[in-house]
């Protein structure tokens, strides 16, 4: 195979494997080098690579070039010099190398904090539960007064407090873990992992710092794969 040969299936392998493999990190070039806003980037896609650059395309047709700087000397340094942006792009947005794309819900121990939290919002969203005449107070309220009367005492205190703790660590989880961890903003698996937060609380949290270390432990892992064959 003559070196021109060679050369454009390294191409032809390289822009495979990025789109295939690494599309976050076509999205964050875009993102930090041309200024792409991200819904737009999201839909990056490399075209073409040159010992220039890169160029990648939109959803809407439109191309973009990113600049190797300087210009590599051969399509062999290309993994390098990608890793080596793909790493400068993460520290410019404040992103960490690990990105979480699936949800993980309650099972064990936290699905029966998840139940009993949940549980506690429906009984405690309105104090006209534990009140008679309810359908929660004829239900279950009606065989304890006391303790109908008890909770009816403390709905406001208790629901606030609950609220304004679960809403907290909602709040932390979205800011210091979803959106470092490359969740998009108020997609469908955002939703989940926010709205669980919102119910359960810490032990949530763990389990998304679980699936993080299960994501790095694989990622040493590793191997270069743009090699000529």
């Amino acid at each position: 195979m003559s070196e021109t040969s060679q050369a454009a299936a390294l191409q032809r392998r390289i822009i495979e494997h990025m789109n295939r493999d690494h599309q976050d990190s076509l999205a964050m070039y875009l993102r930090v080098y041309c200024k792409v806003n991200p819904r737009r980037a999201a839909t990056a896609r490399l075209e073409e690579v040159q010992l220039a650059g890169l160029r990648i395309s939109t959803v809407d047709k439109t191309h973009f070039f990113v600049p190797f700087n300087p210009p590599l000397s051969s399509f062999d340094q290309v993994r390098k010099r990608t890793v080596e942006m793909h790493h400068h792009c993460l520290a410019a947005l404040n992103l960490s190398d690990i990105a979480v794309t699936e949800y993980r819900g309650p099972t064990g121990f936290p699905a029966m904090v998840f139940t009993a939290c949940l549980v506690t919002f429906a009984l405690f969203a309105r104090r006209g539960n534990f009140v008679e005449g309810s359908l929660m107070h004829r239900v279950l309220f009606r065989h304890v007064p006391p303790f109908a009367w008890f909770c009816y005492t403390i709905q406001p205190l208790l629901i606030t407090i609950m609220t304004a703790i679960h809403l907290t660590e909602a709040t932390y989880i979205a800011i210091y873990k979803l959106r470092p961890h490359r969740v998009p903003l108020f997609s469908r698996l955002w939703w989940a992992w926010t709205i669980n937060i919102f119910i359960e609380g810490v032990t949530c949290m763990k389990r998304f710092d679980a699936i993080v270390q299960e994501k790095r432990d694989r990622q040493q892992q590793h191997k270069p794969v743009f090699k000529r064959e």
